[in-house]
């Protein structure tokens, strides 16, 4: 684990708090993104969510992960709707917004029956700031996405 410090561009956390290494590197991509791309970049967002939606769902207890995941995938697709939506110049960028919508009902929405049983059932959220701070990045993300499409006819 690394300490931030505070000194440091690469992460918005609060001054001496843990961040593992993975996510530091995450972080600092996002951070290099912002600085040295004007912040057009998507892919940095999509890498930090995906780390972030892997470790909330096999633990319920880290479930705030899966809010920093939605939050993540939400920045993504709002970076993605300063771009030009063309099908055919964007299609890979639209390929992994369709995933993420996949990944975000099924490993995220949904969780597995208990006991084996074939199927998935709907999430309960433990936490109620949890489940209306995902709600509100689920509405950006969606929300951005439609921007994206939407500029395409200006």
């Amino acid at each position: 684990m690394l300490r931030n410090e505070g000194n440091d561009d690469a992460t918005t956390k609060a001054d001496e708090t843990m961040v593992l290494q993975n996510e530091y590197f995450f972080l600092l991509a996002i951070s290099i993104s912002k600085k040295n791309y004007k912040d057009a970049q998507a892919y940095p967002y999509l890498y930090a969510a995906h780390y972030h939606r892997d470790a909330g769902r096999e633990d319920q207890s880290q479930e705030y992960r899966l809010v920093e995941s939605m939050r993540l995938y939400s920045e993504a697709s709002r970076v993605a709707s300063q771009y030009r939506y063309d099908a055919k110049d964007c299609l890979q960028l639209m390929k992994h917004m369709t995933t993420v919508a996949s990944l975000i009902a099924k490993d995220i929405l949904l969780l597995p029956k208990e006991a084996g049983g074939d199927g998935k059932v709907a999430r309960t959220w433990k936490s109620r700031e949890n489940a209306v701070a995902f709600a509100t990045w689920l509405i950006g993300f969606i929300d951005s996405l439609l921007l994206w499409e939407e500029n395409d006819e200006k």
